[in-house]
């Protein structure tokens, strides 16, 4: 399968995307907890991607690095979206001072 770079950048933005998605639908539901879980499953499994035989390693290797720079950046979004989050829950849950005097 020969594609252009042009349609390999759109696929890879578009699964990009995705993935920022589903992050986002973790940290606006209730599963924040696992937001975490999901980074370090992206992280690990990365690398155990499977790829053609015929594929040049070189190639491998440098998509997969590309892959990586491009996911750190809606990673770390995530846990700081999943952070605040849990900070806003937090708050939501902790007592308020009485007004009256």
């Amino acid at each position: 399968m020969s594609s252009s770079a042009g349609e390999t950048e759109a696929a890879l933005l578009a699964l990009l995307h995705l993935i920022r998605l589903m992050g986002a639908e973790l940290v606006a539901g209730q599963h924040r907890d696992d937001v975490e879980v999901l980074v370090k499953a992206v992280e690990t499994k990365l690398r155990s991607a499977r790829f053609p035989a015929e594929m040049p390693n070189q190639d491998i290797v440098k998509g997969l690095d590309l892959a990586q720079a491009r996911l750190r950046p809606i990673l770390e979004e995530l846990r700081a979206r999943s952070e605040k989050a849990h900070l806003s829950d937090q708050l939501l849950l902790a007592p308020r001072p009485s007004r009256i005097h």
